[in-house]
């Protein structure tokens, strides 16, 4: 059973509906914060090794199911931490169906007042968060315990770590394990902030990484695995060129008749 672990502003959005055309409907659910709000019956379906059990799971989950059912295996996806808190506020600012949109208006948060005001765990070292499955999310402060629970996570029960800036190798290295066809798509919710709203200041970007430092760590780490990875495959460039062509021609249309078989 695969888990995508949809950790916010990593293109996670995109992989989501990616994920949907690999698997069937009626073996995929999309559920959140497993540990509060699933059902013993369903805690009982993952459990049995039988039809009712689902092929993928996908949400803004951290890991632990692993500890509970086996046979889990996890798939994420990393960003940049700097750009993704850039990401995660201007989202939080722009888009009123976000959870944190009203406070931030009303209490007219900037970047920096935003990363620093407690608000949720995601603003936090957010992915070493996720990653650790460290229960109490929004209050607990993770430490080099937590981070080193991460990078050995990732180690050992993550088929696919993938990073939002080498997204199409990481995609097409994935979809080669995991046996899956053509990975074709089209980039959900992107940001409509301008390049220079995008870029902070020194004094906010130093702020960001004091309240990410674990999350930097974490993502260096992980750039530098995927690295030697990538070195150790040549033909990788080509692949991601043809890739690359083949979706510009062809990606929207079987997309979207992917994603017409899927709701019909």
């Amino acid at each position: 059973m695969l888990v995508f672990v949809h950790i916010p502003k990593t293109a996670g959005t995109t992989l989501h509906k990616i994920l949907s055309h690999q698997y069937p409907a009626g073996k995929t659910w999309i559920r959140h914060d497993y540990a509060g709000s699933w059902s013993a019956d369903e805690f009982a379906r993952l459990r049995e090794d039988s039809s009712g059990r689902p092929d993928l799971v996908m949400g803004h989950l951290s890991t632990g199911l692993h500890r509970q059912v086996g046979g889990v295996r996890y798939l994420t996806c990393l960003r940049e931490p700097v750009a993704r808190l850039v990401s995660h506020y201007h989202h939080a600012l722009h888009e009123s169906d976000h959870y944190l949109h009203e406070i931030v208006v009303r209490r007219q948060l900037d970047l920096a007042s935003y990363v620093s005001s407690g608000l949720s765990g995601e603003l936090s070292n957010g992915m070493t968060r996720m990653i650790a499955g460290i229960e109490d999310f929004d209050s607990a402060m993770p430490g080099p315990a937590e981070l080193q629970l991460a990078k050995d996570l990732l180690d050992s029960h993550f088929d696919g770590v993938l990073l939002s800036e080498r997204f199409d190798e990481g995609l097409l290295l994935l979809a080669e394990s995991l046996g899956w066809t053509t990975p074709y798509y089209i980039r959900r919710k992107t940001g409509r902030y301008s390049a220079r709203a995008g870029a902070p200041d020194p004094g906010t970007r130093r702020i960001i990484e004091e309240h990410n430092a674990l999350d930097l760590e974490l993502y260096r780490w992980a750039r530098e695995r995927f690295e030697r990875r990538i070195a150790a495959l040549p033909e990788i460039a080509d692949k991601v060129r043809r890739f690359r062509r083949r979706n510009r021609i062809l990606g929207k249309a079987v997309f979207l008749a992917r994603e017409l078989k899927c709701r019909f």
